[in-house]
């Protein structure tokens, strides 16, 4: 027996208001520190890897341009990023990229020519354009000052970054 309906339907709508009310509060929240940590490490060590492969193996010397200035960039913002991770006991540098990245990272190492420089062109406007979203979402909506700071003062650059790799040329 259904029972009463209009108490069903009160119910229904009760219980569906709460579920969207969690998944609001959780959307909502602040990017946890390790997290950020994690996500901006990961990119950067992605991008530092990358680019020493396309410059073995790209033969565009745009590619290969931005492949030096990436190296260089995300080196330095590594190295301050580095520079906060130190001070603190809340907080870890992981010791290599995720799972996602070494697969793409093994995926670039299996290619040669053309081929190569396509999907180093479409992995670097993926990665920049989403590590650029990161930056200025922690910039926004973190909780830890000093990652803040971080992504607010590494914002501009990772933009840029994104903004040349989009300029890469997409393959001959």
């Amino acid at each position: 027996m259904i029972g009463n309906p209009l108490r069903l339907r009160r119910t229904l709508t009760c219980a569906a208001t709460a579920v969207l009310l969690v998944v609001a509060a959780r959307a909502q929240a602040p990017m946890p520190a390790q997290d950020f940590v994690n996500q901006t490490a990961v990119a950067n060590m992605f991008g530092v890897e990358a680019a020493t492969l396309a410059l073995s193996k790209s033969g565009s010397t745009a590619i290969k341009a931005f492949a030096h200035r990436i190296a260089d960039d995300q080196a330095s913002a590594t190295s301050g990023l580095r520079r906060i991770v130190a001070k603190r006991s809340d907080v870890a540098l992981p010791d290599r990229p995720d799972g996602r990245h070494l697969e793409l990272l093994r995926d670039l190492a299996g290619r040669q020519g053309p081929d190569f420089d396509r999907a180093y062109v479409d992995s670097q406007r993926r990665t920049h354009q989403e590590t650029a979203t990161l930056m200025e979402r922690y910039a926004k909506e973190g909780g830890d000052q000093e990652l803040k700071s971080f992504a607010e003062q590494s914002l501009p650059l990772f933009r840029d970054l994104d903004r040349r790799a989009r300029d890469l040329p997409a393959g001959p």
